[in-house]
């Protein structure tokens, strides 16, 4: 009897200890289950459609550019991001303040959760930054993605004032102040000017036109020297003669006839100038590192 009683004690003792490790190993495996559904539940980024926010009017130059570059980046993050169930960009127009008001909503109200990305202006630095029309946050904050184009800076003369070269530029220089137009204050071709002028120290008055035909006409009537462009903007009547180009900002030459601003002394100037064109791509500040990557 007491070695029945024994047995059966022992067993329980069995059972029970079963019983514990098996509340134990099922209390593991319950805290790892959500962590396990969490991963399984995961879908792979974009899992839905991305909002473009465009700061422009529909119809615009800017809102366009948008627009026409929606499906590629659709498709390339579709290729990208294999198992994605979204990814269709849908451009969402958002005007006001000259900008700012989408500037404002992608900084302080936009998700960073990259499905919300939008454009600003290069030249909005200067506004946004330096101006009364200043921000009250930062702009350097946000997620800077890519730019949409690419810019190749020349430096052009009219041909009456007599310059066409740069070595004729700077005998100029040397005797009285350029008169070097600029198309809008503020516009990356401001900014690039006022770089380029002050790395190579040539003198110079900065006359603003109000956009690249005033100043191209300014070029031709000779009531401007010079003016620092983008190649294609100014390309026809760099092919008609109507004007001459004396040094591109870039690497290597645009031209066979035409030097690189490198030859001419300034290697690190095409590192600071051109490059970026006007409309760059943006996300709200910290962005979701897995969407960046993708």
């Amino acid at each position: 009897m007491k070695q029945d009683k024994g047995k059966r004690q022992g067993d329980m003792e069995r059972r029970d200890f079963l019983k514990l490790l098996g509340a134990v190993g099922g209390a593991s495996a319950f805290g790892s289950w959500p962590l396990n559904l969490q991963a399984a539940a995961k879908e792979i980024y974009p899992a839905k459609d991305i909002n473009f926010i465009c700061y422009s009017s529909p119809g615009g130059g800017y809102d366009l550019t948008a627009r026409g570059s929606a499906p590629f980046l659709s498709k390339a993050l579709k290729e990208v991001s294999r198992g994605a169930k979204g990814g269709n960009v849908k451009v969402k127009n958002m005007t006001g303040g000259a900008g700012a008001k989408a500037a404002y909503y992608m900084h302080n109200d936009a998700r960073p959760d990259g499905y919300t990305i939008g454009d600003i202006n290069r030249g909005s630095f200067y506004k946004f930054l330096l101006t009364k029309d200043k921000l009250p946050f930062d702009i350097r904050n946000y997620t800077y993605l890519y730019s949409l184009t690419t810019v190749n800076r020349v430096l052009v003369s009219g041909k009456r004032s007599g310059i066409n070269s740069w070595e004729t530029m700077q005998a100029r220089s040397k005797k009285e102040s350029l008169k070097w137009a600029i198309s809008t204050v503020g516009g990356s071709e401001h900014l690039d000017t006022i770089y380029v002028k002050e790395t190579t120290g040539i003198p110079a008055m900065l006359t603003t036109w109000g956009g690249t035909s005033q100043t191209e006409g300014a070029l031709i009537r000779g009531d401007a020297d010079v003016t620092l462009v983008s190649y294609d903007s100014m390309k026809s009547l760099i092919d008609a003669r109507e004007v001459n180009i004396l040094v591109s900002f870039t690497a290597k030459r645009i031209l066979p006839t035409v030097p690189t601003i490198g030859e001419k002394g300034f290697p690190k100037i095409p590192d600071n100038v051109g490059g970026l064109g006007g409309k760059i791509v943006i996300a709200p500040p910290n962005l979701d590192p897995e969407a960046k990557r993708i």
